[in-house]
């Protein structure tokens, strides 16, 4: 694993740049859009500095390439009134989870990597709880994230012809 700083090493760091992380982001979601049908999310530039410069961005190199992340922040990336999940002391929200198309094409487990970095470090701040919000006709993430104990809460919803779920995995901790 590597610390803030060491982002031209390969492992997990702290990312510091934006350009790199918008990139990331969004060839992700072209590809996630291209693949299942869905829209192509519009992405602001200035939340991915926000959440670049709030160190919130987890960043996986691979041979020298960005070729996953996820973001984790105490506050919902969401504006939905989300009071179907379960009480929890401590939750934190996992949003912005990307995959390099190729690490995802070519067989690689890097989505399986993001999320399991993505619940030790929730452990590591001391969060009771990791919740995500997705799209639920994105097969692939749903089953990626519901195999790491991930839990669906309340109904699907939609917000301007966009389905949304809401999961959340209580890390072993008891309510």
């Amino acid at each position: 694993m590597t610390k803030h700083g060491a982002e031209l090493s390969d492992g997990w760091a702290i990312a510091s740049e934006a350009d790199e992380v918008h990139e990331l982001l969004c060839a992700s979601d072209a590809f996630v859009a291209e693949t299942y049908g869905t829209p192509l999310p519009r992405r602001n530039r200035e939340s991915t500095e926000g959440l670049v410069s709030a160190e919130a961005v987890h960043i996986l190199r691979q041979e020298g390439v960005a070729a996953g992340m996820f973001t984790l922040t105490w506050k919902p990336s969401f504006t939905t009134e989300t009071d179907f999940f379960p009480h929890t002391d401590k939750p934190i929200y996992m949003q912005r989870l990307a995959v390099l198309p190729d690490r995802v094409t070519g067989g690689e487990l890097t989505g399986l990597m993001c999320v399991r970095r993505a619940m030790e470090v929730a452990l590591e701040y001391g969060a009771t709880a990791i919740r995500a919000e997705t799209n639920p006709d994105l097969v692939n993430t749903v089953r990626l994230i519901k195999q790491f104990g991930f839990e669906q809460h309340g109904p699907v919803l939609a917000h301007g012809g966009v389905r949304r779920i809401y999961l959340q995995n209580d890390l072993g901790i008891p309510a």
